[in-house]
């Protein structure tokens, strides 16, 4: 399975489509600038502006593809007995070893891959259903429910200087979908983290390993 990497590349079609919408050339140079700035920031630093933004994105967008650049391309494998649920074999079983190795990482690779919400294979199966019923909500009472507000509500806006929200979940009729749908993104969350905890664990296990 491919997995698509969530991370900065320079002159990015789709940034530069939009600082042409929002600015045209101002927008362009105002874009290449930034490029330039943050491709020096790789290149003499090892990262930029961007990844600092989210850190754990850039982890969970780099680490996979790096780690099964490491396993596609390796020379050795660890000749160390801490191989749990495999045996260390003898001298003269060295592929038994290897793919013992080769089970770890990609171990790691699968579990950080789903750790990240844009590669995880399991989806909410709500999500659909639930985006038709948020675009119904939003049709009938508002973006954020403005039609649904009492008098009462108008008026403790004014007094606290806060805006009253509501959601398909306030509705009864969206109130069993909202509440499948976010049972789910729990459990889906959930799911995630723990691939993360599993993956850091073998992360750390293996650190001194992972070279070539």
């Amino acid at each position: 399975m491919k997995y698509k990497t969530y991370i900065w590349r320079p002159f990015d079609k789709d940034s530069y489509r939009y600082e042409w919408r929002r600015a045209s050339i101002l927008g362009i140079l105002r874009e290449f600038k930034r490029d330039m700035k943050q491709c020096w920031q790789r290149a003499f630093r090892g990262y930029c502006d961007y990844d600092l933004f989210s850190i754990f994105d850039w982890f969970l967008g780099i680490m996979p593809a790096m780690l099964q650049n490491f396993k596609d391309t390796m020379h050795g494998y660890p000749e160390v007995n801490e191989f749990e649920s495999h045996r260390l074999l003898q001298e003269g079983e060295e592929s038994e070893n290897k793919k013992a190795w080769d089970e770890i990482l990609d171990r790691m690779i699968f579990l950080l891959r789903e750790a990240d919400e844009e590669t995880c294979t399991r989806k909410n199966p709500y999500e659909e259903e639930y985006g038709r019923a948020r675009d119904e909500f939003e049709a009938k009472y508002g973006s954020w429910g403005e039609k649904l507000k009492t008098a009462e509500d108008i008026q403790e806006e004014k007094k606290t200087n806060t805006i009253r929200m509501f959601f398909p979940h306030d509705v009864p009729e969206y109130k069993p979908i909202s509440d499948k749908y976010y049972e789910e993104e729990k459990n889906l969350r959930e799911y995630r983290f723990a691939c993360k905890d599993e993956a850091l664990a073998l992360f750390s296990k293996w650190f001194f390993h992972l070279w070539d």
